[in-house]
């Protein structure tokens, strides 16, 4: 892949300046160990199943630990790759499967033989500590927004669903003001959904909801304040493209 493989060549010859990061995944009982295959000599480690979040380089050939596959992630934009179809390895980042000796992926999209990753969130909604009402009168949630608000509870959710987040989702102001680390029009489990003002039933001041589940079929399921109930819980499960974008915290 040509988008992976330019960015290690480049980051392969900053760190020759400083000392090698060339990394390889480690062995674990639940994980299959397949090889790097087919590349111009490195390929790029992910922290998501997407290019542009290099975070470490495998040489060609290198042994690579595979726990599970997921067949909706990112494309290659940049050698006009179409597949989906991304491993996670046991350090819990991710290589894109065309170049990894899996078996050949199927009309699904997954290899044979490869567990399919769990891509549903353990956060339990319902532990959401600022329920509408509290009080007779708008209370804070000590966090930069008000109770039983769509912002207060997505912002409740990413600090509370366990995963590996690097930026604070507090204090960020409206929902359509909000900005992660990275925004894509793909989800994943633990972003944040984003709609921009009045986009697609969203209001004025646009929407934002947790993404508890992503599915093969092109739907997701999201967790949700103050849509459709009046600053109470909203489950749903909708188009993955009826948001704006998504963001990864």
């Amino acid at each position: 892949m040509w988008a992976i493989r330019r960015l290690t060549r480049v980051g392969l010859a900053l760190a020759m300046a400083v000392g090698s990061v060339i990394v390889t995944a480690g062995t674990a009982d639940a994980a299959t160990t397949y090889h790097v295959q087919g590349t111009d000599g490195t390929l790029a480690i992910q922290s998501q199943p997407a290019v542009n979040h290099v975070v470490g380089w495998l040489n060609n050939g290198a042994a690579v630990a595979v726990v599970c596959q997921i067949n909706n992630g990112g494309t290659d934009p940049y050698d006009g790759l179409t597949s989906r179809t991304w491993d996670e390895l046991t350090s819990g980042n991710w290589v894109y499967d065309w170049y990894i000796s899996t078996p050949p992926q199927g009309s699904d999209g997954y290899s044979p033989g490869v567990p399919h990753c769990d891509q549903s969130s353990g956060l339990n909604p319902y532990n959401y500590p600022w329920p509408w009402p509290q009080s007779a009168t708008w209370v804070a949630d000590q966090h930069g927004y008000w109770e039983g608000e769509c912002t207060s509870f997505a912002a409740w959710a990413i600090r509370a669903d366990g995963r590996p987040h690097t930026k604070s989702p507090d204090w960020l102001g409206d929902a359509w003001m909000w900005h992660g680390a990275y925004a894509e029009s793909t989800p994943h489990v633990g972003d944040i959904a984003q709609w921009d003002p009045n986009h697609n039933g969203a209001s004025s001041g646009g929407h934002v909801a947790y993404v508890a589940a992503v599915y093969s079929n092109g739907t997701i399921k999201v967790y949700e304040y103050n849509w459709g109930n009046f600053h109470q819980l909203n489950i749903r499960t909708i188009s993955s493209g009826a948001p704006s974008r998504y963001l990864h915290f």
